[in-house]
């Protein structure tokens, strides 16, 4: 996420892709009950870094969806979609479409490998062309996977790695 953020607004923002709800991820980022929604509406419209942290946060959803999560195997064999109110936030915010016919349902997901591209170039690890390799620097040490899980877990609220991966369970996403 952005420096220039305040701890709320970050705090905003991790909220924020739980649930959608701009209103609740306020209070639950700290801000007053009776103007959460107003302060909400702030934040998304004239907090740019703050809307642009939105957007980031969105797209590292739909770049660690799995597939898997949203089907199950019937007790006669067949693949069926899970029921939609099992769901988490995370995998159903991953759809793109969902559309239903006599043949059967068809599901659609959000471009995962655009998602990832998008936040590896975010996050410096790629160039701006799509075909670049990333830029390796002689003090870059570590592999690309620790740079983007350390990346991720600032993202998710400034956390260190570990604390992230006790509270979210960043590595088995990774």
């Amino acid at each position: 996420m952005n420096a220039r953020m305040t701890p709320r607004q970050r705090r905003f923002v991790t909220e924020y892709v739980v649930d959608f709800n701009a209103r609740q991820a306020a209070i639950r980022a700290g801000y007053a009950a009776k103007g959460a929604a107003h302060q909400a509406w702030q934040l998304l419209n004239w907090r740019p870094n703050v809307a642009d942290a939105v957007r980031e946060a969105m797209k590292a959803r739909v770049a660690f969806s799995d597939i898997r999560r949203l089907l199950e195997t019937a007790p006669d064999g067949r693949i069926r979609p899970k029921p939609i109110e099992s769901l988490s936030e995370a995998d159903a915010a991953a759809i793109a479409e969902l559309s239903v016919t006599e043949k059967g349902m068809r599901i659609r997901l959000h471009d995962k490998r655009a998602a990832l591209l998008d936040i590896a170039r975010h996050l410096g690890l790629v160039g701006k062309q799509t075909n670049s390799p990333p830029g390796l620097r002689a003090k870059d040490e570590l592999p690309a996977r620790e740079v983007l899980r350390r990346k991720l877990a600032q993202m998710a609220g400034e956390q260190t790695v570990g604390e992230a991966e006790r509270c979210c369970g960043a590595r088995s996403l990774l």
